[in-house]
Formats: structure tokens, sequence, C-alpha cells
């Protein structure tokens, strides 16, 4: 009432069934709700999603019988009716996958006009967001919450009482989010009430027996309640088996395999697949004369009831760049061969062999060796076809495993393009290699970002890494690891100082797998594979804060990578922590005593570094930056973990931690850093002092602005450490440039969403500068900010921004201010100074530095830093949803040539947030341009938004 909002009802309508009545406000907050559940869910494993386009389905005509007792099922009806939890067993490659895709498909599409809610789950062993339960709840939560308006009431009133819910035990989820909410949301049912059917399909696919085995449980209590049933495919694995003979109540188990004879639907899907192949890259020939019928009853014949090698035999005779006429015969020989084999071991080569897959071996053997004629002429037949087949296990197993066994909070992926640099290959050789093998592998056109490489069915998966089964080929796996190490291990060692002190600080530094190390390799083994004389030759070139971040890497960027934040119980500034209080000394035997053990504040490198900036040409020389840093909300812990969008995160990290009101404390009140056993008592911190330098648009402000971000506001019974700022005084030189304003940041503890107002207070007014300024002057500050504050158990933090903004004479003044007031404090019993000073480079703050020289001192020059492509390629794709990759990388390739590659990402964000429709079409020139000189266009069509929101 009297003032504004924005009108959402009629997409609301649209997607979420609200009536037209509905309250704006409301449908606002249930999507906030909704959203964060839908964070928490896996959106590729609906039955629906852009992810499962190509997934397989049954063919016109095929799986008839099974396609209809399970819509009989589904209605209550046929001789299914009963069963509450219906069980689809059979053997890899079967067609399980296919028949749920198409039942889920055919109930999707009646759903629209009945009162069915339909909620899917395809889990898939080679994609981390489906090969566990972990999203298993909230991705069948959120589908009914989508289409049943009073079970999206019902959840949201659950998320809102308490949004952690989204982080307890499935069994707890299962209770709150899905059973519960359905049962409330029947207590006044319509007429008729709806009906939840959910479909779950690859439990195999699920990594490990507990977890196989928890699903089920959580399924059967899922389908105990009312109006609720669930259908389940998997292969026979041992949980599926166990629960089995359990007898669970109101269970159903169906053999596909034993009830449902697949010969004739693979005959049909072989002939159809064929007469489709023949007037595609045959069109010309005489219709009659090829394909034969008999050929597809003869692979009808060798698939054993299983789809797959039927399947599998199509991919492979359907390449345009080969007659399918011989293509169909190469794999009728191979078929033949394994089928006269097989006879000659059991006596017997009757249809449904205990040996089913001895058909589909053969197939992929034939397929293997005949890629590998053709990708490695001259090698020798053993060793290419060992080669190329461990090539294959380190694209679609190795790496993808090891990424999983990272076990990082976000989805994380390692971009093709850059493991075809780290093997050694040309752009464009994976491409190559593997051409022969599209009818095993799914092998994307795009090679940059997310895409990935993946086996058809994960029959072939298993074939490789089963000695079993691809034995006679090698040893896959073994050859695979051994290669994969041996390349790890070759970059390492050939890293130089620089090199290394680039990985360290994300710095562009090749090959750009070594940015990835946290996902691929044990921080152990990475140390001790670099030269020991490298590491020596580092020690004794970094200055405090370089010395900081080399420090953060080992410790935390080798564990948890360059662009991660866990809030949890304060675990990165507790790590951040751990590592400041180690030795870099103590990272290699023989390094003890290499090096200074306390690394100078700034070395005489940095002053020239600063003094070439400046280019001789003095402090009036360079553009006025008036754009600071006013924080107007203090972050609230609402997520546990975030990914960072900062291209130098660990340097935000590092500010982060320099901040955290922990080092400021004057109390026994514990630290959220320490463990709750730690003693009260705390030593007196010394003095903090960063400065941080660089050129306009350099990164200044998102520097201040991340690191601000990283330090919530805590809970009301938490610890008191959550009620105080990061930054509780602000400096910044007023717009005369002879004086100062001052503002201070009352401390609050985290309430309501959004985050916590700074509410920012005026402290002493506006302050006239001289060239003699009082030694007392930030002494006064503290003085001022103690009697208006509530709570004085801590030493407050300076943020003194602009310094470039003052006169020389100024500038010095202030600098011997603060060099003065850290001089005395201790000995005089002068409290420590907590500050950070930000400014462009002048010739006055060169001058000075120098007389900084005690530890806690940390200097930070931001330009020079550049952008590395491969992680600008691993931020932007949480920014930008429906960008092509190829685009994507583009556009990181533009940021990563760019001088002032934080504020033109930042811009990109920013108007990405601001106006999301015409950001791709503004995109368009930049892209279009040459990737020297096309960041220039980001200032001209991506200009800075105009807000009063001055800070996050």
């Amino acid at each position: 009432v009297g003032g504004s909002y924005s009108d959402h009802r009629r997409v609301r309508i649209q997607n979420y069934n609200i009536g037209p009545e509905s309250d704006p406000r409301r449908d606002t907050e249930n999507r906030h709700f909704l959203d964060e559940l839908a964070m928490r869910s896996a959106p590729g494993a609906v039955a629906n999603a852009e992810e499962r386009a190509y997934a397989p389905r049954c063919l016109h005509e095929t799986r008839t019988r099974v396609l209809n007792d399970l819509g009989e099922w589904s209605a209550a009806e046929g001789r299914w009716k009963d069963a509450k939890l219906l069980v689809l067993t059979g053997p890899a490659g079967h067609g399980k996958t296919a028949i749920m895709q198409s039942f889920s498909e055919t109930l999707l599409r009646q759903s629209r006009e009945t009162r069915v809610v339909v909620a899917t789950f395809f889990f898939k062993a080679t994609i981390p967001d489906q090969n566990q339960p972990k999203a298993l709840v909230t991705t069948l939560a959120y589908q009914v919450a989508e289409h049943w308006p009073s079970f999206q009431d019902n959840i949201v009133s659950v998320i809102r009482d308490n949004v952690r819910i989204l982080s307890t035990s499935l069994e707890h989820q299962m209770d709150h989010l899905l059973t519960g909410p359905i049962v409330r949301s029947h207590a006044s049912p319509p007429s008729p009430p709806f009906v939840v059917i959910c479909a779950v399909d690859g439990l195999d696919e699920c990594d490990g027996d507990d977890a196989q085995s928890r699903v089920i449980c959580l399924l059967h209590t899922l389908s105990t309640i009312p109006n609720t049933r669930v259908v389940l495919a998997s292969r026979p694995e041992f949980p599926i088996q166990s629960v089995l003979k359990s007898g669970m109540s109101g269970m159903l188990h169906i053999d596909l395999n034993k009830d449902y004879n697949a010969a004739g639907d693979i005959c049909q899907f072989t002939w159809v697949r064929l007469l489709e192949i023949r007037d595609k890259l045959l069109p010309s020939i005489d219709r009659v004369s090829w394909p034969r019928e008999r050929d597809a009853e003869q692979i009808a014949d060798h698939s054993s009831g299983q789809f797959i090698l039927a399947e599998t035999a199509m991919k492979y005779v359907d390449d345009r760049r080969y007659d399918p006429r011989k293509r169909l015969e190469e794999v009728l020989d191979l078929c033949g061969g394994a089928s006269n084999l097989r006879a000659a071991r059991r006596g017997t080569a009757s249809r449904g062999s205990t040996r089913p897959l001895d058909v589909l071996d053969a197939l992929f053997t034939g397929i293997l060796e005949r890629a590998t004629r053709n990708t490695y002429p001259d090698w020798e037949p053993k060793r290419g076809v060992l080669e190329l087949a461990s090539l294959v296990w380190i694209l679609i197993g190795l790496v993808p495993s090891r990424i999983e066994a990272a076990s990082l909070p976000f989805p994380r992926y390692i971009s093709l393009w850059v493991i075809e640099e780290a093997l050694g290959r040309q752009s464009g050789d994976l491409a190559r290699e593997l051409s022969d093998l599209h009818s095993l592998l799914d092998v994307p056109q795009d090679i940059y970002g997310p895409n990935k490489i993946s086996a058809h069915h994960k029959s072939f998966l298993d074939f490789l890494g089963d000695p079993g089964r691809s034995g006679h080929l090698g040893s896959i796996p073994q050859v695979a690891e051994e290669r994969f190490n041996l390349m790890i291990k070759v970059h390492l060692s050939s890293l130089t100082v620089n090199d290394l002190k680039s990985l360290a600080l994300t710095q562009p530094t090749k090959p750009h797998i070594l940015h990835s190390l946290h996902l691929l390799s044990n921080p152990k083994t990475v140390i001790k594979g670099i030269d020991p004389q490298v590491w020596k030759s580092l020690l004794c070139s970094l200055n405090a804060w370089e010395a900081l971040l080399v420090k953060q890497w080992v410790h935390l960027g080798l564990s948890q990578g360059h662009l991660l934040w866990d809030f949890r119980d304060s675990k990165m500034l507790r790590m951040m922590d751990e590592a400041s209080k180690r030795s870099l000394h103590d990272l290699l035997p023989g390094l003890e005593n290499q090096g200074p053990l306390d690394p100078p504040p700034i070395s005489d490198m940095d002053i020239e570094l600063l003094l070439a900036t400046l280019d001789g040409q003095g402090d009036n020389s360079f553009e006025c930056e008036h754009s600071e840093f006013i924080p107007k909300r203090r972050t609230r812990l609402d997520a546990l973990v975030v990914f960072s969008s900062f291209l130098w995160f660990p340097a935000a990290r590092a500010l982060a931690w320099l901040w955290a009101p922990s080092h400021r404390l004057i109390t026994s009140h514990s630290r959220v850093i320490q463990p709750p056993d730690t003693p009260s008592s705390h030593p007196e911190e010394p003095s903090h002092i960063v400065f941080i330098t660089g050129s306009a648009g350099s990164g200044k402000r998102e520097l201040l602005e991340q690191a601000y971000g990283h330090i919530p506001a805590g809970e009301e019974d938490g610890p008191l450490e959550g009620w105080m700022p990061p930054v509780d005084i602000i400096i910044v030189p007023d717009t005369d440039g002879v004086s100062l304003r001052s503002l201070w940041t009352p401390g609050a503890f985290g309430e309501g969403l959004g985050g916590v107002p700074c509410d920012n207070k005026d402290l002493m007014g506006k302050i006239n500068l001289s060239p003699q300024l009082p030694t007392s002057l930030f002494q006064d500050w503290i003085t001022c900010w103690k009697a208006k504050h509530k709570k004085n158990t801590y030493h407050p933090q300076f943020l003194l921004q602009g310094l470039h903004l003052l006169s020389p004479e100024h500038q010095a003044a202030l600098l011997d201010v603060i060099s003065s007031d850290v001089g005395q404090s201790g000995s005089t019993g002068r409290p420590p100074l907590f500050i950070t000073v930000t400014s462009l480079p002048t010739a006055t703050l060169a001058g000075r530095l120098r007389q900084f020289s005690w530890p806690g001192v940390y200097c930070v020059n931001l330009d020079g830093m550049k952008a590395d492509v491969s992680i600008l390629e691993g931020i932007l794709p949480f920014q930008t949803h429906t960008v092509p990759q190829l685009k994507i990388h583009k556009l990181a390739r533009i940021l990563a040539a760019s001088p002032k590659p934080a504020r033109h990402l930042k811009r990109l964000i920013d108007h990405l947030d601001h106006d999301w429709k015409g950001w791709e079409n503004r995109l368009g020139p930049i892209l279009a341009a040459p990737e020297s000189e096309a960041w220039r266009l980001i200032e001209e069509h991506f200009g800075e938004i105009p807000s009063d929101d001055g800070g996050r």
C-alpha cells in the first residue's frame, strides 16, 4: 500500500498452477524457498531434462506389453494393481532405461489432463549428482511441488521453518519433504485426490551397496503412504536381491528377462534402424537389395535378449564415413565368431546362454581393434589397442572417478580441451583419435566447459574396467592410471620458479590442468613432485603476502580448490589459521634452513614494479578513482558453501582471514576459528597492515567485496564473533581532497533474509588534513568508536580507501601516522592497529613502503595480475546457463587478454543480473571482435550500472 511491487502472477500461474487470487509477495517468498530446494536437487536426473534429450527410448511398436502393464499399474489396474512398490530387474543392456524413459514421458503427457503428479530420478554412474542418493529426495520433492499447489505450500512452510532441513539425513528429508507434506496435502483432499507416481531408474548406477540399500528403504517408505506408487528399475545386484529375499510389504518384483521375451522387439528395432540407415546413407540403392530381414534376425539371435548389443551394432553401422553394408558384415562376423566360440566352450549355441556378454564383448573388442587400425596405423596392433583403450579409460573412467573422490560440495569438471592439452595432444587430436568409436562413446563436438565424453551404455565402462572381460587387451585401468600419473609428475617436475608462483597465485599456468590438481592428486604427491631446487628458489623470492598465498595454496588450494569457501564451522578460517602457523620450510626435507624465516613485507622488486607503473609521471598523472566500497549489508549464513566468481579468490580468502574478528579479540570469548575445547586465554595479536595497490579497474573494489562477504553475521545464540563486522571503521578522502570522513558499522547478529543491514553511521565528522597530522589520529578514532560501540571486546578493523586522492604531502603524513602508531603499539601499552589501505600506485606510497618492515605488514599489488582461461571457464557457466560453451570459452579467452579482467568480469555478471534477456545480444559484437582487442568493447557495451547500493 502506497508503494510498488512487481506483479509475477502470470508467470506463477503458468508454471505453478497458482490461481490469479494469489498474493505476489507470497509467490516471491515461495519462489525463494523453492529455489533453495532446486539448488539441492539434480535437474539432469529428471525424465524431461535437456540432459536426457538423447536418452534411449522404446522404438514405436516395441516393448508394448511391458509398457501397457506399467500403464495399467499406474492407474491401479491390471495384474499388478495391488503393488505399491514395483521393482523391475533385468541384466545389463536389457533396455530398462529405455522402458523407464518411455513410461515416464507417457505419464508426463497424461498428467497434463489428470490429477497425477509424476516425479522421476535417473541414476547415472558417470555424473556426480546422479551417482549418489544425496539429491534423490529433494529432486522428487521439487517435481511434486511444481505441479501440486497444496503440496507446494506445505513444503515451503517446512523449509521456511528450517532451511537447514535441506542438509539433514535423507531419512529426515523423506519424512519432512515428501511423505509428511503429501499426507498433509491429502488432509483436505479435492475430488478426486492427486496421485503421486515416482519412477526411479538405474539403482545399480548408484555408488555403493549401502547407498543402494538405503534408496530402496527410502522408496519403500514413500510407497506406503496413500495415493502414492513407486516403480524402481535396476540390474539384479546384491542390494536388490537382498530386498527381494526380505519381502517388503506392498512390493512386487518383475524379472524383465524372464517375464518378457525381448527377441521379437530386438528384431523389430534392428530392422527399423537398418531401414533408417539405408534411407540416410544409401538413398539411391535398390531398396530391396539391402538390408535383409535375416540380418536383423541374426543380430537379434546373437543379442541373447539384451538390447545393448543391437543398439551398439546399429550405432557402429550408422557411420556416414563408411559403407554401412560393409560395417554390417563386420558386425555379423564378430557376433558369429563369438557365438561359435561360446558354442564350442559350452557345447551349445542356444539363445539365452548363461554368458550373453561374450558376444557383446567380442563386438566391443572388434570395434576397438578396427578403430586402432585407423587411429594408429603405424603401431603394432596389440600396443595400439591398449593405447586407445587406456585413453578411453582416462576420459570416461579415471578422471571422472578422481573428481568424484575429491568430494567437493560443488559439481566440478575438467574441460576436455584442458585434458587434451595435458596429454600432450594438439587441438583436435582427441576428436580424431576417438572418431571411430562413436558407436561406443558420446563425443561432443564442443570440447569446452562441462561437456564430457561418456559411454553410451555402462556396459562398455564395465567391459574396460573388468579384467575378466577385457583382460585379453591388457590391464587397461592399470596402464591408464600409470600413464596419467606419469603425465602429472612430468608436468610438476617441469615447473620453473615463475611457473610455481603463478600456479600458487592462480595466475595463467600451462598446462592448465595444474589448476585442477585438487581434483586429481594427493597434496603430498603434488608437493613432492616439484623440484626441490625450484622450491628453494621460490622461498627466497617471496614477500610476506605471497608467502601467505603459497601457504594457503599448499594447505587449502591443493585440497579445496581455488574458488571455494566453506562456512561450516568456520572451516576455511580454521584452515587458514592453521596454514598461517606452518612454515614453508617444512614442505620438503632439506628445505628447513633455506630462505628467510620471515619473508619481507615488500621486496625491492615490488618497489620497482610500483615505480614502473608510475612510468615516471608523478602522482597527479593518474585518473582519480572514486569507486570506494561502502558495504550496505553483511552476509547472513544462509548457504553453507559458496563458489566464488572472483578471479583471484585466494587473495580474497587470505584478506578475509586477516579481517576475521578472532584476530582482534581482547577478552576471553572463544574464537570461532578454533575448536570448542581451545583454552580461552588469548595472547595479544600483533598489528596487521594490508596495502592494496593497483591501477584504476585492477580489481581493488572487487577484492574488498569478496573478502567482506565471506565473514558472515552469526546467530544470536552463537559465538560473539558472529556479531562483529569484518570492517568496523571506513575512512575515505572527501571530494575536496584535503579532508577525511569516517563511517562506522555497529555489530549485529544475522536475522531475516537477504543479509544484515550495516547501518553505517558517521564517526567523527570531517577531519581536515595538514602536513603535521597528530600521531594519535587513529587512537582518537578508536576512542570515539569505543564510546559509541556497545561491546568493546575487540579491536576495530580500519579500511582506508583512496589514499591516492590526497596530495603527496597528506599521503606522506597519513602513512607516517600509521607507521608511528604501529611502531608504538605493544611497547607503550598502545593497542595494536588493524588497517587495510587501498590506493592507486603513487610515488609517495612507493617511497614510504620501505619503512613498514615489521611482521604483520602485507603489500598486495594487483597490477599485472592476469586471469587463467581455465579458471574463467569454470566461473562463467555458474553465471550463464543459456550461452553455448564455445561462446563461453571465447569470452574466457577475451577476459584473459584483458588488463582489467576482474572489473570486466564483474561488469558482465552485473549486467547479466540486471538484464539477462538482452545480455547475450550485447555480447555478440564482443565475441565477433579479435580476442586481443575485444575486451575494449566490454567497457562500451557493458558500462557501470548506476546503483544506490554502493556495496553488497
